[in-house]
């Protein structure tokens, strides 16, 4: 069995796409990276295919055209970045088999640790909005916008950091901690929207907009 037909039996076009970052819809759409597409109309599925401007292939395919590599070397580093391996019994193949590589974990926890700050961010500006003061004067803020105000900082300190100013290798070894901390802050943040923590939500006159 060749490079081509183990990358093949063994890896996916959608595998590639989640793998790199792109937020495959239910229905395995992307937006196509090989125009300048605002809508998902790409298809990635054991081969994939551009509904706009016609790009099809399978999974070599896709990676050669991603990373502008010949076949051979598109097999290869597919190969490589899947852990795939084989198993030789009496000089014959036995098994191939696919393991979730390192680089594809860590693809799948930043691109988790991204998009959660970035909801967070969203979240927390409209939490601002929504609990400040009627007047600017006011140096009474409620529970809720005094939280806001702090996370809202504090998460948009997170983003530029994970997304500017640490390598890769940095973050590879803080990702678990960048997650578990989001995780709390998002847990304080469902319980200040739920009242757990902030008694009542009309103090000092205000609340949630409507």
């Amino acid at each position: 069995m060749s490079v081509f037909e183990l990358v093949k039996a063994n890896v996916t076009a959608y595998d590639v796409a989640v793998a790199e970052g792109f937020n495959p819809s239910r229905n395995k759409l992307i937006c196509c990276p090989f125009h300048n597409d605002k809508h998902p109309s790409m298809k990635v599925d054991k081969r994939f295919y551009c509904f706009s401007c016609g790009e099809k292939g399978d999974v070599i395919d896709f990676v050669g055209k991603l990373y502008g590599l010949g076949a051979k070397d598109a097999a290869e580093k597919l190969a490589s970045d899947f852990g795939l391996s084989m198993e030789a019994d009496s000089s014959k193949v036995k098994e191939y088999r696919r393991q979730k590589s390192e680089h594809q974990l860590y693809a799948e926890k930043k691109r988790k640790l991204m998009q959660s700050l970035s909801q967070l961010i969203e979240q927390l500006q409209i939490l601002k909005t929504s609990y400040r003061p009627k007047e600017e004067q006011d140096s009474t803020w409620s529970p809720v916008f005094s939280f806001a105000v702090n996370k809202y900082e504090y998460v948009s300190y997170l983003y530029d950091y994970a997304m500017f100013e640490v390598t890769d290798s940095q973050l590879k070894d803080e990702i678990d901690s960048l997650l578990q901390e989001v995780e709390k802050i998002e847990r304080d943040y469902d319980n200040q929207i739920n009242g757990r923590d902030k008694g009542n939500a009309g103090d000092n006159g205000e609340g949630m907009a409507c």
